[in-house]
């Protein structure tokens, strides 16, 4: 794998393991004193490519492979207009067209094809879908904005049980330190047993109440629902079974058209099994009998040995 490095300096992690690179749209890599250098007026060429670029376009690189960072960042730009989703579709075929038209254009800006083309596409679709965009936009802010909220309830709940919790510890911590107080005392002043004294107290410790987890009822929460539409209130659907009639065996009448076969309790004493190999261990447990594959060759040998052909089509 090539060394990661800066492609104005040449600097490497090798030779400063505490150098920050970044990347922009073009994807090549870039020291932070480099970057303050070469975009000092805040505009100005990639050393390497010479695509004109902005110094606040720069973001830390987070993979090895800043061709990686390109493509996160430009499938979160091309994501944030083309947001439609299977809803907007009248059929799953044109669903799927249209992802794959997604994976060309961010294909194409990542490996710089065409890309004033790409962005001409870009930009017709934007006129063109202006408003599901928009509508998308809202449902998508809406959603996480649900969810956010819901993550902070989830938190706030967490914290409210941690801290009750605590409470009721340090109250039990506390009683048996009053109870250990006063054995102290009753020790220091009475005049009795000191070890009927201690065995009075070791059962006043023992009926201190043993710590229980509560079970704390969380509020209702009042948002609508997830992207794929399940509410986030909303409980387990009940399925209801229908109860049919009861089954029923009936065993299967063949219509030969030939001879009557002998029964299967009759193969062995025919000796229709004398030529034929026995059953292993392991067809005997997966549900094969020989006597029952004999069966049906023998049914297939007399079956319509006295239909009439009549012509007929």
């Amino acid at each position: 794998m090539e060394e990661l490095a800066c492609v104005r300096c040449m600097s490497s992690k090798f030779r400063n393991p505490n150098l920050v690179f970044s990347f922009n749209i073009c994807g090549h890599t870039m020291c932070a004193n480099c970057i303050e250098v070469a975009f000092v007026k805040g505009s100005g060429p990639c050393p390497k490519c010479l695509i004109p670029l902005r110094r606040n376009g720069f973001k830390l690189q987070q993979f090895e492979d800043a061709s990686v960072d390109v493509e996160v960042e430009t499938r979160k730009r091309v994501l944030l207009d083309y947001n439609k989703t299977e809803d907007d579709f009248d059929n799953i075929d044109d669903y799927n067209d249209y992802l794959v038209e997604i994976e060309d254009i961010i294909y194409n800006l990542v490996k710089n094809i065409n890309v004033a083309e790409t962005r001409e596409r870009i930009e017709l679709y934007k006129k063109q879908n202006k408003d599901i965009i928009m509508r998308n936009r809202m449902k998508l802010k809406r959603e996480e904005q649900a969810l956010d909220e819901l993550i902070e309830e989830e938190k706030m709940h967490s914290q409210y049980k941690r801290d009750e919790i605590l409470r009721d510890e340090a109250e039990q911590r506390n009683k048996k330190l009053r109870v250990d107080a006063e054995l102290i005392d009753s020790l220091a002043c009475s005049n009795s047993d000191a070890k009927d004294i201690v065995n009075t107290y070791v059962h006043k410790k023992e009926e201190i109440p043993v710590l229980k987890p509560k079970s704390i009822s969380k509020p209702p929460i009042n948002f609508t629902k997830f992207s794929t539409g399940v509410k986030f209130n909303q409980p387990s659907l009940s399925i209801q079974i229908k109860e049919g009639p009861l089954f029923k065996y009936e065993p299967v009448s063949h219509q030969l058209n030939g001879p009557s076969c002998p029964e299967i309790s009759q193969l062995e004493s025919l000796g229709y099994l004398k030529y034929i190999r026995e059953e292993n261990p392991q067809e005997i447990a997966g549900g094969f009998l020989i006597k029952t594959s004999c069966l049906h060759y023998i049914q297939e040998c007399v079956s319509a040995l006295y239909e009439r052909k009549t012509g007929k089509v």
